[in-house]
């Protein structure tokens, strides 16, 4: 038994990583109030994921739950109902097994992309593309419910798929650690402020990084060289 008196001995360690990622999601401005969750996987058969009702960025190892992927009961106390968005948890690690982690926010800017009916793609930026991979988009389906469960867990089959950007309802990231998934939410909220800012600023991203510069056109901005007498 853990020094957290659960029988997993995997927990301890699971609950520790949860505290400080919710800390870490809470600090970049990704969430308010009591939303989001995080959890971890413990082995084949459990996850260890935030209880509902709690904020993320004050959690404590207390305020996290085991429970079983086959079912909705907790494994360890029953008395604290775990994350409306189980169901979604739940889905995920069993449609991906190698998935190790998930954490899921309401950053405002992947927010305000989806209502502005914006897609934000991770192949414009090489540095979004080498954290997220690509990032899918499900859309506006009832909180917590199986239909947005299933939708999630089909985009993730998709090995290349790093994180869903949910509508009306922010955004989910996968990773091999809660750290991975951390930096990737944090990096498509990068993503979709830049989208918001380039789109503002000009148009279609997708257009602007595919266009050729016209012969001469570098030379034109560049400042001349100026040779010594």
């Amino acid at each position: 038994m853990s020094a957290t008196g659960h029988p997993h001995p995997a927990f301890e360690a699971a609950a520790v990583a949860v505290v400080s990622a919710g800390r870490r999601v809470g600090a970049r401005g990704l969430l308010a109030g009591t939303d989001g969750n995080l959890s971890v996987r413990l082995g084949p058969f459990a996850i260890a994921v935030t209880t509902a009702g709690r904020r993320k960025d004050e959690l404590a190892p207390g305020d996290i739950v085991a429970v079983a992927l086959d079912a909705d009961e907790p494994v360890g106390d029953i008395r604290r109902r775990p994350t409306s968005d189980i169901a979604v948890h739940r889905a995920v690690c069993t449609a991906r097994p190698d998935v190790a982690a998930i954490a899921h926010a309401h950053p405002p800017a992947v927010l305000a992309c989806l209502l502005a009916g914006l897609r934000p793609d991770a192949d414009v930026l090489p540095e979004a593309r080498a954290v997220l991979g690509s990032a899918a988009c499900v859309p506006a389906l009832p909180f917590g419910s199986v239909a947005v469960a299933a939708a999630v867990a089909d985009m993730l089959r998709d090995p290349a798929v790093g994180a869903i950007l949910l509508d009306r309802h922010g955004a989910l990231a996968i990773g091999r650690s809660l750290d991975e998934a951390v930096d990737r939410l944090e990096v498509l909220d990068l993503l979709c402020t830049v989208w918001q800012a380039a789109w503002l600023a000009g148009g279609d991203p997708r257009r602007r990084a595919t266009r050729r510069p016209r012969p001469g056109a570098a030379r034109r901005t560049q400042p001349p060289i100026r040779r010594r007498p």
